[in-house]
């Protein structure tokens, strides 16, 4: 009964879905990103790197950087549904459904079956998480938060066979896998929580880890080590991480709005509240549990994630942001809310453990129907239009999308986005561009496609070297008079490739642990 009632709670924050069409979000390119990527992948190239159908049809590295788990969830319920419109949904669905039920599995052993019910009412109706879906439209950052009570849960057991070994280095990998900074900055506390539960099963957790890497470093390797081909780093320090620290008193209350995040000094344009029946949730958890002598090193972790991420969204911590190199990959303080909000949402699930058995039901129904009547007004959009796929997917949309939304996977050799369409005559898929030219004399030719390493020509069948023109297309060496048949296709790099080959080994391993 009570997973049917948090099935209904994460039905009820995601109602505005069920209306036709779609609403308006900060970051629209999800259905953009699933069509990209599936016509990508039916092209023949896995995983997924370059996108010919982006950037005015010069191309986009987008998948060879931009985390990949929501995209690839997107890519995979599509096969089952008619939309791209309804795989968004169904995917924002799955995504909620994951958070709610972590938060309960978590939680169980640790505050009992109603206290567990509390935290994941708790989880589903957070502001910050409402935020995430109808105004900022940051799916990925929605997986590392619905990903996260799940990776605590497993690293939390004490029955570690190998199936353990192989769930666990699974989970592990999409959580760090589901956004591409925000996960990072949870390293220290999930080494902590491994730490404290993982002492006595050294070989087994040294196992894990390993394999956690593994599985990731197919993408990784790309993002840390070939990151210096696009403009990642120049427009993420591009914004000013000082900018946008928060008031401690905005994590109690700020005005709840579908702007954006101002300056330090001007009035945000949207809310980073934790949730004020949370808090209070908490807060008196937290004296029932000192008058009680109920700490636990679980109590003291969640509350420290609590303080901690708090504090790192506040402009008190900007001294730390300045001495720890990387963070301002970050952009946004605030986006640590997504780790705060999980430490208070598993407190709130202690205050009824606290209390005696026979009140526990009856207190939990009572918080749990609070904590949707305080919270639910906030799971709206601001507007929803009648859009369907042929709208989101328009010519228009992919070509200017990356300009407009994700301009940092620019390639470095190409100093702005093109203003026009490509216009070289040839042919293109998603992956590839033929074709065939006529030189009248001996003369280099131009492909009207973004220069990246990876491409490889070849005219006639034969090797031709390229090189990026100073608009960053490419420009072919000197080809001879005559008529010419031309091939350029997509080559992984070394790294790349080794990334690949340690990943298909480490799944080989993960599925014998399953299976044996």
């Amino acid at each position: 009964m009570k997973k049917i009632i948090l099935i209904l709670v994460a039905v009820l924050t995601l109602l505005p879905l069920f209306k036709p069409g779609l609403f308006d979000v900060h970051d629209p390119t999800s259905i953009v990103r699933f069509f990209a990527l599936r016509e990508t992948l039916k092209a023949g190239q896995f995983p997924g790197s370059w996108s010919n159908l982006l950037n005015q049809g010069f191309g986009y590295p987008l998948f060879l950087y931009y985390a990949p788990v929501f995209s690839y969830l997107g890519v995979i319920v599509k096969i089952f549904v008619p939309s791209y419109l309804l795989a968004l949904k169904l995917s924002l669905g799955i995504m909620v459904l994951t958070s709610v039920f972590g938060m309960y599995k978590l939680m169980e052993s640790l505050v009992g079956k109603f206290g567990a019910f509390v935290s994941s009412v708790a989880y589903a109706t957070l502001p910050y998480h409402a935020a995430t879906l109808y105004v900022r439209g940051s799916y990925a950052e929605g997986m590392t938060w619905a990903i996260l009570p799940w990776l605590l849960f497993l690293w939390s057991r004490s029955d570690r066979d190998h199936r353990w070994i192989a769930l666990t280095s699974i989970t592990t990998t999409l959580f760090f896998l589901s956004h591409n900074s925000l996960p990072f900055a949870f390293i220290p506390l999930l080494l902590v929580w491994i730490l404290v539960f993982g002492t006595k099963y050294i070989r087994q957790t040294i196992f894990a880890i390993l394999l956690s890497v593994g599985l990731s470093l197919w993408f990784l390797l790309p993002v840390l080590f070939e990151r210096n081909l696009v403009q990642i780093d120049a427009v993420a320090t591009a914004t000013r991480f000082s900018d946008h620290f928060l008031a401690v008193d905005q994590l109690w209350h700020s005005a709840w709005g579908y702007g954006g995040s101002a300056k330090i000094g001007e009035v945000d344009g949207m809310s980073f509240m934790l949730g004020k029946l949370q808090l209070i949730l908490a807060g008196l958890a937290l004296i029932g549990i000192t008058a009680y002598k109920k700490w636990s090193k679980q109590v003291v972790f969640f509350l420290f994630v609590l303080v901690f991420y708090s504090f790192m969204a506040t402009g008190y911590s900007s001294g730390v942001w300045l001495l720890v190199p990387g963070l301002s990959i970050l952009q946004f303080p605030w986006r640590l809310l997504a780790f705060a909000g999980f430490g208070l949402a598993a407190l709130s699930g202690y205050l009824v453990y606290l209390l005696p058995r026979k009140l526990q039901l009856l207190v939990s129904v009572i918080v749990s129907i609070g904590l949707i009547f305080f919270n639910l007004k906030f799971f709206v959009p601001q507007t929803t239009i009648a859009y369907k796929d042929s709208d989101l997917l328009s010519q228009e949309k992919l070509d200017t999308v990356a300009a407009g939304k994700i301009p940092e996977y620019l390639p470095v050799w190409m100093p702005s986005f093109p203003d026009s369409t490509v216009d070289d005559g040839l042919s293109r898929t998603a992956t590839k561009v033929s074709g065939d030219f006529i030189n009248d004399t001996a003369r280099p030719v131009m492909i009207s496609t973004a220069y990246m390493p990876q491409w490889k020509l070849q005219v006639d069948g034969k090797d031709v070297g390229i090189r990026p023109t100073s608009i960053g297309s490419i420009v072919s060496d000197t080809i001879e008079p005559g008529s010419h048949s031309l091939s350029l296709t997509w080559h992984r790099t070394l790294i790349e490739n080794i990334g690949l080959g340690i990943a298909a080994i480490t799944i080989i391993v993960v599925i014998g642990l399953l299976i044996i």
